[in-house]
């Protein structure tokens, strides 16, 4: 396993192609302060820049992913994005869409902006005893920083986005694998293996592939899907793209050949 960067609150590790990102600042349920916010915003830039790196997995130290926004700084209003990057959103990710495939592996509860966190997320993995909240209107607030109620409503059924975000009430793991919001869930002791597992099957696929597909996937939520519209001249684009690549060349090859693919990632 390859170490990172040393970072104050959280800590990065490469596991062969996962490029591995964990909040560390348990002590403050993990909660995103300016210098937390400032390392996300590095560390995704690293997993962009890395072309070993294939799939990031998003995960924590402690019993709560993330706390949303470090309230001390957030009401001296010292909470502030890092300059350059202000447009990209809690926790590095709300509102950028990187071109490889996120995986947010959560330890227990996931609150506030860390909800929107799992919302932004690619897959998510959350533990059995776990559990997701979006409890600002309880203290009167919005939770439009993140974007819940942008993205949320095309993650789940209107009225189960409707109950989460106007009761600010928690759903249990078992709740939000079965509204939608994440693909598992398992035991405490597992979730690094889970994560890795399905980081693995995302990896053994073609690269360049898969970056067009994510955001094929992301561009298409606003397109109509009707014969002739925008969003079929969007997936004819696309699927030219991934034909003329040399991935899709290799790939069709090491198929004949009866062997694994050698991936170039364009």
């Amino acid at each position: 396993m390859e170490q990172m960067p040393a970072f104050e609150y959280l800590s990065i590790e490469k596991n062969e192609g996962a490029f591995i990102i964990t909040l560390d600042r348990p002590e403050a349920r993990n909660a995103i302060n300016s210098a937390m916010w400032a390392e996300l915003c590095d560390a995704f830039e690293l997993f962009d820049d890395d072309d070993e790196a294939k799939v990031a997995i998003l995960t924590n130290t402690g019993k709560v992913f993330c706390a949303g926004a470090d309230l001390k700084e957030y009401n001296e209003k010292t909470l502030h994005p890092p300059k350059g990057r202000e447009t990209w959103g809690t926790g590095a990710m709300t509102r950028k869409l990187w071109k490889k495939p996120i995986i947010l592996a959560a330890n227990g509860k996931v609150v506030g902006g860390g909800a929107e966190m799992l919302l932004a997320a690619d897959l998510a993995i959350l533990t059995d005893d776990g559990m997701v909240a979006f409890p600002e209107a309880k203290s009167g607030l919005f939770p439009g920083n993140g974007g819940a109620p942008l993205r949320i409503g095309r993650s789940i059924h209107l009225k189960h986005a409707m109950e989460l975000l106007l009761t600010g009430a928690p759903i249990d793991a078992a709740t939000a694998v079965q509204w939608g919001l994440a693909n598992r869930a398992v035991p405490e002791e597992e979730l690094m293996d889970a994560a890795l597992s399905l980081a693995k099957a995302i990896m053994a696929n073609g690269p360049y592939a898969l970056s067009l597909i994510k955001q094929a996937v992301y561009d298409s939520m606003d397109k109509s899907f009707l014969a002739e519209s925008d969003g079929w001249r969007m997936m004819d684009m696309y699927q030219e793209l991934a034909a003329n690549s040399e991935d899709a060349a290799e790939g069709t090859t090491a198929f004949r050949e009866k062997r694994a693919p050698q991936w170039k990632g364009r």
